[in-house]
């Protein structure tokens, strides 16, 4: 069986970017900017442009405390 993995959306409507982490459970606002902030240090620190979306999964061992 699969786990399911819960859309936590967040739309930046200033620079018109939208964030998907995937996790499995619901996160709070703190957890899931900490993920945003982590995953764009992770790809090399560069922003999205204007309109894309940025998509990741966070593991269930990547959860953020």
């Amino acid at each position: 069986m699969q786990a399911t993995n819960i859309e936590n959306i967040v739309v930046d409507e200033a620079n018109e970017r939208t964030y998907v982490v995937l996790a499995p459970r619901v996160l709070s606002d703190g957890e899931i900017y900490k993920a945003i902030r982590r995953e764009i240090l992770r790809r090399g620190g560069k922003t999205l442009g204007r309109g894309e979306t940025l998509t990741f999964t966070l593991g269930v061992n990547e959860a953020v405390p």
